[in-house]
């Protein structure tokens, strides 16, 4: 399905233009072997050195970020995956896609444990983290990967993948043999299913939510089944349909949820090939998937500041808190009709034993459409959830692109990581806080692994996410740029958040690249036009006509990094005072540019 907007503005020879799409748009980093031992990264050549090469200086990452792995697969679809977990008796379990060659051809899982014990990670390369981590499966992954969740019972963590072994597709899980141990066992499912996401209930069953895959190649419907860790190998149950009478997804944007205090397992979806505005369902099971509750539809959050909501492929995360209540997380665009999406976009949380269920985690406008945030995205999209068990708050993590900040060489924004804090079940959002600085990487597909209890009284507890860092931003796999290595992340929050100070203050000013409006527009007299760069670099600022012939120049030469306003007093480069009517002011540097309208009066 294909849902487009395009707004172009065309001056001679100058164009800006921005679309969003779903099937086109479809860190401080630090590098840590041990608590002890930290090493910087080079964000824009990939490689270990000793000094970082941010272009914010004053912007700093908010907690401790450590590099544990590498990839150049940058790019996920649909929803957030549980690819971290902590548990607080072992470790911290992490699993990504893991690829280094540019047919992409090796694909397989990797993994790598942090173990509370010897409070270390197990696989670091701190010369080359594309070699850090440990293989799962013993061949490699076909097409895409699959989800992963910790059977609480015995610690040990399964993962799933599309797996292709003597040309036969099917579904493949991996047990650890014991937990942080890295070695694993197998089993394999039935054949013909893919993009599998799973969760472990209490009583060590594996649910599995899965699309079945048709002669054709292409996605079709939503299966289910389950096995057990109990025993291994291990049978599974024979997949079953999930959404009638509901409709299908048609897009592998399902996610599940499993209780760890009882056997309630939740399978969640969006119907992408809805009219708009799209629709989302879930069904429930409360005997360990041997019987399922009715489908029912997620109803549509309330309109706020303007949002008539539509849900989205990247949008759905579910979980089970510790009153065995569930909430979902998604992400909300705006939709105008057959138009299409547009911006703005929204985070929200629903739970059914709140009054009201829906409330609004976050509202994003961006500031410009200066740059395209890329395939199956939306300016704030994938939430993942979890609970601190010390005390019962929920935290909300998610990627939010800015079209301040972009990469030149694709035109494809760059994204950060957002957290919100909830003391009252989610009912209300007291804390939000961008946990990434902006720099030259692009931090990608977050997924919230948990909170780790501090001991102590005065310590903070910790919450965990893990993100790609990617190199450049935009989709190699998706053809948007050269074949890069990218770092996968794994950043240590300190919470409860800090409260009382709007997000956009918690961290030191920095300086985007950015044209205001002309105050006053229309004008007969001085116009005052105001902008900014993020680093010393070439400027222009140049008045064009309707025909893009430069009328008049305010601004040419070498810039610091800072704030800048202009005036225009209506004339021309030779000082005659120009004709009324539409006229165009440009802002450009060697690598970008933005341009407005104005209107000139008698």
């Amino acid at each position: 399905m294909k849902k487009i907007i395009i707004i172009v503005l065309l001056i001679a020879g100058m164009s800006i233009s921005f679309a969003i799409n779903k099937d086109l748009i479809k860190v401080k980093t630090t590098i840590i072997g041990s608590d002890d031992k930290p090493m910087l990264l080079e964000p824009t050549t990939n490689k270990v050195s000793n000094y970082s090469t941010n272009p914010y200086p004053l912007m700093q990452d908010y907690g401790r970020t450590e590099v544990i792995g590498g990839t150049c697969y940058d790019w996920v679809n649909g929803p957030v995956m549980t690819w971290l977990v902590n548990d607080p008796n072992n470790g911290i379990h992490a699993t990504w896609l893991w690829s280094n060659t540019e047919g992409i051809t090796d694909r397989n899982m990797y993994y790598n444990f942090y173990d509370w014990t010897t409070r270390s990670w197990s696989w670091i390369n701190p010369t080359n983290y594309m070699l850090s981590g440990q293989a799962v499966f013993p061949h490699t992954v076909s097409s895409v990967a699959g989800g992963a969740d910790l059977d609480k019972v015995s610690g040990n963590f399964v993962i799933s993948a599309n797996y292709v072994y003597s040309g036969v597709l099917s579904v493949k899980l991996a047990r650890d043999q014991a937990p942080g141990s890295g070695l694993f066992e197998y089993s394999q499912g039935p054949t013909g299913y893919r993009w599998p996401v799973i969760g472990v209930t209490q009583n060590q069953n594996v649910h599995i939510a899965a699309i079945n895959a048709l002669p054709s190649g292409q996605e079709d419907s939503l299966y289910y089944s389950r096995t057990t860790t109990a025993t291994w190998p291990t049978t599974w149950t024979p997949y079953i349909k999930i959404p009638p009478p509901a409709p299908d997804p048609f897009f592998p944007d399902q996610n599940i949820a499993a209780s760890k205090n009882s056997n309630k397992v939740l399978i969640v979806w969006e119907c992408s090939e809805d009219a708009y505005p799209e629709r989302a369902f879930y069904r429930l099971s409360t005997d360990g998937g041997t019987t399922w509750g009715t489908p029912t539809q997620l109803p549509f959050p309330p309109s706020v500041n303007g949002v008539n909501p539509s849900f989205y492929i990247s949008s759905l995360f579910a979980m089970f808190d510790a009153q065995d209540n569930f909430h979902i997380v998604a992400s909300v665009m705006h939709y105008e009709g057959t138009s299409g999406y547009t911006i703005p976009a929204q985070i929200w949380h629903y739970c059914p034993v709140n009054t009201p269920a829906w409330s609004l985690v976050h509202h994003y406008d961006a500031e410009t459409l200066n740059a395209a945030v890329g395939y199956n995205a939306t300016f704030a999209t994938r939430p993942s959830i979890v609970q601190n068990p010390s005390n019962n708050h929920l935290y909300v993590v998610w990627e939010q692109f800015d079209s301040l900040n972009y990469e030149p060489l694709t035109s494809r924004a760059r994204a950060d990581i957002y957290v919100a804090e909830s003391h009252d079940n989610g009912q209300t959002w007291i804390a939000k806080k961008r946990i990434t600085a902006p720099n030259t990487m692009s931090k990608r597909f977050p997924i919230a692994g948990g909170v780790q209890v501090t001991p102590s009284t005065t310590d903070p507890d910790t919450l965990l996410v893990m993100y790609l860092a990617d190199s450049i931003a935009g989709s190699f796999l998706q053809a948007e740029h050269r074949f890069c290595v990218n770092p996968i992340v794994v950043h240590r929050v300190p919470v409860p958040l800090p409260t009382g100070i709007e997000e956009q203050n918690q961290l030191p000013k920095y300086y985007t690249f950015m044209l205001g409006p002309a105050v006053p527009n229309p004008t007969n007299t001085l116009t005052k036009i105001s902008y900014s760069i993020p680093m010393t670099e070439e400027v222009n600022l140049t008045i064009y006509d309707v025909l893009g012939r430069p009328i008049k120049t305010l601004v040419s030469g070498i810039k610091s990094a800072g704030e800048y306003s202009v005036t225009w007093d209506g004339t021309d480069d030779v000082g005659n005072n120009v004709h009324s009517g539409i006229y165009f002011y440009s802002l450009k540097t060697s690598d970008r540019s933005i341009t407005h309208k104005l209107i000139k009066t008698n």
